[in-house]
């Protein structure tokens, strides 16, 4: 039996359809049945449980061959205290991965989980590792990923109205893009083959490397819009935008924080581009085959 956390998410539904394309038995875990019926649909175990509570985790994750956790990536935007959520999963996590006597985990992470501040919400997933490194025995692989390409998703509402693409990133800082579908597979194949022992970090830097100017041309360019630029916006023009759309300003503050941080590339990948480390969905095919669909279904309800 393989569990999944966070089943309802990109990472963790595609780690779980990976599984199950594969035959394997796969136990999903989410909040409400709701919304693991797709996953049971193809065959898998429906498990709910709130991420902290660590009575039902132990339940869900006994019997175990391997365990693929996360921290919810999505920030909560009414959240006075963010990296407090994230301890609470962890302090759910750590015990319920120990009691359930688990051996095997993949843990979704991120680049700049090196580092121990000045991250931004990627804090709590530097936290996540190091409690991960310290339960005895176990075998723990971290996938640090890059900047998901599925990310780029919230720029539809401004190509539609506004015909840019926008925000408070330097146009020109290098992005590693990578599509959530690729942490998938390599998080399944992982579990599967169990080919890693100890405590390992693997970097995943995606099919390649683009600023948010040159996404926005390659976008433009698949949208029949060949004009589309891209428009660094101040922090104050984002404190506005956020502060419209309902953030606290405990939030805004966590997200330009990691907005500088990627702009004074104090996140960073820490490998050279290599064939290990560079995966399959190229960025066209993602606009192909998730922008454009999603940005046609926007522009019908516009």
């Amino acid at each position: 039996m393989y569990v999944i956390t966070g089943a309802t998410g990109r990472t963790g539904s595609a780690v779980a359809k990976y599984l199950l394309d594969k035959g394997q038995p796969v136990r999903v875990i989410g909040r409400t049945l709701e919304r693991l019926k797709p996953f049971v649909r193809k065959g898998a175990e429906p498990f709910v449980s709130e991420p902290d509570d660590e009575t039902r985790l132990i339940k869900s994750f006994t019997g175990a061959k391997a365990v693929y956790v996360m921290l919810q990536p999505n920030y909560i935007v009414t959240s006075n205290d963010f990296r407090a959520y994230q301890n609470r999963i962890i302090n759910g996590l750590i015990p319920a991965l120990v009691q359930a006597e688990i051996k095997n985990v993949v843990s979704l992470s991120s680049w700049g989980a090196d580092k121990d501040e000045g991250t931004g919400s990627i804090t709590g997933l530097h936290l996540l590792e190091q409690r991960l490194n310290q339960i005895e025995q176990l075998n723990v692989l971290h996938l640090r990923a890059g900047y998901f390409m599925e990310n780029l998703l919230s720029q539809i509402k401004n190509i539609l109205f506004h015909d840019v693409a926008s925000g408070p990133f330097l146009p020109d800082v290098q992005f590693p893009m990578i599509a959530t579908r690729d942490i998938g597979r390599i998080a399944g194949e992982a579990m599967l083959k169990l080919n890693y022992q100890g405590q390992k970090i693997r970097e995943l830097h995606g099919s390649c490397d683009l600023s948010m100017s040159e996404a926005a041309v390659l976008i433009g360019k698949a949208i029949d819009k060949p004009n589309l630029s891209y428009i660094q916006t101040t922090e104050e023009e984002a404190r506005k935008e956020m502060r419209m759309h309902g953030y606290s300003e405990h939030i805004i503050n966590l997200v330009l924080e990691t907005t500088r941080a990627l702009n004074t590339k104090h996140i960073r990948m820490l490998e050279q581009r290599s064939f290990e480390n560079t995966t399959s969905t190229s960025f066209e095919t993602f606009i192909n085959e998730v922008f454009i669909p999603h940005y046609e279904k926007e522009a019908q309800n516009k």
